[in-house]
């Protein structure tokens, strides 16, 4: 498509319509299963895309955008693709039901009434109730139930405030990293960006952090995230051509050591907070960078071999300290220092050992002998009388493989909107928002998110080959590929081809701090795309 920005705000305005027809696909469906969707919601996510239109106008009036309109087009149909996901989800009463149970019989025994108000023939009416014309009244037929969501709770809801906050945050990162001058002072203080924002959070995140979350549901890698990587792009952008004068593919110490400190930044979280998910992302974009900036395939070899033997080490330095920790403590005090023992062990934390036992033997509970399970996990279950069979399902396997079925069942082109089935799913709105999707869509609506992914993928790489210094090359090629890597390794954990490592899908999965941060990328990228295309010596 070419760049015409009349051309960007048809799809857009096409956008809009499709999403309210999927709210009164999904309002209709409900009515069908006995409860009303909340149409207040539908409002408020329809006005929710008033903004986005507002910020289009914006680029294209006040800052006159010559760059790639393809990659706002692209955040947006993921983002509307959320927004229906999660209206799917939290209007079916079943999905945040105290006894699911409950709920499901009563939209099950909803389904069986309103089959026979229209299957059954006048003779069976007449034998069964007396009545050639009898019809079971269905409360969702004739008056809305009262709904969860009023105006006040929408106004003070999450949901409504983040999507905004995640467009003010796009704007102004656009407004900011299309200067000049943020640009020069970002790259001349990327170390001290690096530091001063990472160190004091990897030392809130490790004390106050639970199962990889801390201040609530918050993803401690997030708020971060941005600063790591202007300070990352940074530091090779000063020292890749030093990076690439090599001796046996090994830099010099001189400049190999500040590039080595902030990627090494990321190591005490990932095994304080058991986060595998995000350091696969980190590590994606790792070698991304080093191959844009070095461009030599041994140093690239090197890093390579050099990310898998810390991993390989970790496992066998865990071990030896776990047995050191088990000599000189008490059980008692195990616990207490686990935290510790894995930040100073670089060992691979218990959850990472059940992440990948659940991949490649989901079926299959772990053995009640290893300590990564039964200690930590399964003792408090079986205090509730349940097997260990149990006790694996329950905690780990029923997640995952209720996801898995639902992708399956969406076959080609799904149940239908509101039809299927996607509420029986924890979290489903998060980490599993795309079973969710492809359980009601199917593989073409599955298929339009990986095409939305791969398209934003080519575009982003486009505006990394097409900048004109290094360091807004390394930034473009940054923020690309940490959101196609959080995407792969969401969808890759959903369809089991991954360790699922719950890790939100970018901009669909609507998560706080999540949205927030792929908002701002995408800003940053656009801004990186604007000056390409401004530049004086720019392709016409």
């Amino acid at each position: 498509m070419r760049n015409r920005p009349s051309s960007h705000l048809f799809l857009l305005f096409v956008l809009f319509a499709l999403n309210a027809v999927a709210y009164l696909a999904i309002y209709r469906a409900g009515v069908t299963r006995g409860f009303a969707p909340s149409m207040l919601l539908a409002v408020r996510d329809l006005v929710l895309l008033l903004p986005v239109l507002f910020v289009f106008l914006w680029l294209i009036r006040r800052h006159k955008f010559k760059g790639n309109l393809a990659l706002y087009t692209l955040g947006v149909l993921l983002f509307s693709v959320g927004l229906v996901a999660q209206y799917r989800l939290f209007t079916d009463p079943e999905y945040s039901a105290r006894s699911k149970s409950a709920a499901r019989l009563e939209k099950t025994q909803t389904l069986r009434q309103r089959y026979v108000n229209e299957h059954y023939d006048a003779e069976k009416k007449k034998a069964l109730f007396g009545n050639e014309t009898f019809q079971i009244p269905i409360q969702a037929d004739t008056q809305q139930e009262e709904g969860y969501w009023t105006i006040t709770r929408i106004l003070t809801a999450t949901s409504t405030y983040i999507p905004i906050l995640a467009l003010l945050g796009f704007a102004l990162a656009f407004s900011f990293l299309k200067r000049d001058d943020v640009l020069l002072w970002l790259q001349k203080h990327s170390f001290l960006i690096g530091i001063v924002t990472t160190v004091p959070f990897l030392l809130i995140a490790v004390i106050g952090s639970s199962a990889g979350k801390f201040l609530g549901n918050t993803t401690p890698w997030e708020p971060v995230k941005i600063t790591f990587l202007i300070s990352y792009a940074g530091i090779l952008a000063d020292h890749y051509r030093n990076l690439s004068r090599t001796y046996w593919g090994v830099p010099s110490l001189r400049f190999l050591l500040p590039f080595l400190a902030v990627a090494a930044m990321p190591i005490i979280p990932f095994f304080a907070l058991s986060d595998f998910g995000q350091m696969m992302v980190f590590f994606g974009a790792y070698i991304t960078l080093y191959v844009v900036a070095v461009r030599r395939l041994p140093q690239v070899s090197v890093a390579i071999f050099m990310i898998v033997g810390l991993l390989v080490v970790s496992i066998f330095a865990a071990g030896i300290y776990n047995t050191v920790v088990d000599i000189f403590t008490d059980q008692a005090q195990v616990g207490a220092v686990e935290r510790v023992k894995n930040v100073v062990s670089l060992g691979v934390p218990r959850r990472i050992h059940q992440r990948f036992h659940l991949w490649l033997h989901a079926e299959t509970p772990p053995d009640p002998e290893n300590d990564w399970w039964w200690e930590k996990e399964a003792d408090r279950l079986e205090a509730r009388g349940l097997t260990n069979e149990e006790a694996w399902y329950n905690s780990y396997a029923f997640q995952p493989t209720q996801a898995l079925f639902g992708v399956s069942d969406g076959h080609i082109i799904g149940a239908g909107l509101g039809r299927g089935f996607p509420e029986i799913v924890p979290i489903a709105d998060s980490d599993f928002i795309y079973a969710s999707l492809a359980e009601e869509t199917g593989l073409a609506g599955g298929l339009i998110i990986i095409l939305g992914i791969i398209i934003l993928m080519i575009a982003g790489m486009k505006t990394a080959i097409d900048a004109r210094d290094m360091f807004t090359k390394l930034m473009a090629a940054g923020i690309t590929s940490f959101l196609c890597f959080q995407a792969i390794v969401n969808i890759g954990g959903v369809i089991r081809m991954l360790p699922m490592t719950g890790i939100t899908l970018p901009f669909v999965s609507h998560g706080g701090w999540s949205l927030i941060t792929s908002f701002v990328m995408l800003g940053m990228l656009m801004a990186i795309s604007h000056r390409n295309a401004s530049s004086p010596d720019a392709p016409q």
